[in-house]
């Protein structure tokens, strides 16, 4: 059993808005992240469905979480996250507490990956960015490869690995993304335990604990945080206001040969493009 608290409001955050999807994640992305802006992903595939479910027992009505994977905006090509999937590199992740620095054209078939969304948590965010670069040299502050390897075991179903969440081991890039906002000073989740942090425990705040986001709002974040912190004296904590896409609500595994198939097709489909017609060579 997972410890959480429920939010006092009666509505969901009105700020956080469904938005129509394209074509291109990467392209959605682009539009809409600033740095610093919480990054969530929710994808197809084995590892991402058995991530999904975990997060269930979060969810009043146990339905698996729409999401997979959490991060932090860099530029509108690039987010800081720990993978779990075929984009983790074993070999950086003693130097780099298990951080990478992703792309989102790795992240852009809506097939493979159906639901995303963009959240921002506090203004003048950019200075989060700057927390989360640091944790890759401060392994003291989490231990995300300690995090790591039980959510390797229980992905690929290994031994008698069970659901980490319930034994308070956090989901590793949800567990990364807290720890670089509480640096800043702002509390990301308040409805769960450190320890159970979670790419539906973040949704769940964003949605949720508005009224919360309201309230603490007030105070300047810079008065929150110690002085060895980094300096950010316009960094104030802020409601939740993003957008989201749900192209996949009930989590299910689309396999990868069906993921190539329907590409195949889709260019089958499209139009041809039109030839361009250059200079007629004169013969000789």
């Amino acid at each position: 059993m997972i410890t959480t608290r429920q939010s006092g409001s009666r509505r969901r955050n009105e700020l956080v808005a469904a938005a129509r999807g394209g074509p291109s994640n990467a392209a959605w992305f682009a539009a809409r992240v600033e740095p610093g802006s919480v990054v969530l992903l929710g994808g197809s595939g084995l590892v991402d469905f058995r991530l999904r479910v975990a997060q269930s027992h979060l969810r009043g009505d146990l339905l698996p979480s729409f999401w997979s994977a959490a991060g932090i905006a860099v530029s509108p090509t690039t987010f800081l996250t720990v993978p779990i999937d075929e984009r983790l590199i074993p070999e950086i992740v003693p130097s780099v507490n298990a951080i990478h620095e992703c792309r989102f054209a790795d992240y852009d078939s809506p097939l493979q990956y159906p639901n995303v969304a963009v959240v921002s948590f506090a203004t003048q965010s950019a200075a989060i960015v700057e927390c989360a670069r640091r944790l890759q040299s401060q392994r003291s502050a989490i231990d995300l490869p300690q995090l790591l390897v039980p959510w390797l075991a229980f992905v690929w179903g290994a031994g008698q690995a069970g659901n980490p969440l319930l034994q308070n081991v956090g989901v590793p890039s949800a567990g990364f993304v807290e720890t670089a906002f509480a640096m800043a000073g702002v509390e990301l989740t308040p409805g769960v335990s450190s320890g159970a942090g979670s790419p539906e425990a973040i949704w769940q705040s964003a949605i949720w604990w508005h009224d919360y986001y309201q309230r603490t709002a007030e105070a300047p974040v810079a008065s929150r945080v110690s002085a060895d912190s980094v300096a950010r004296t316009d960094l104030t904590a802020r409601v939740p206001k993003g957008q989201f896409v749900t192209r996949q609500p009930a989590a299910a595994v689309v396999e990868r040969e069906d993921v190539e198939r329907r590409a195949l097709r889709a260019r089958a489909a499209a139009p041809p493009r039109a030839r361009r017609k250059g200079p007629r060579r004169k013969k000789a």
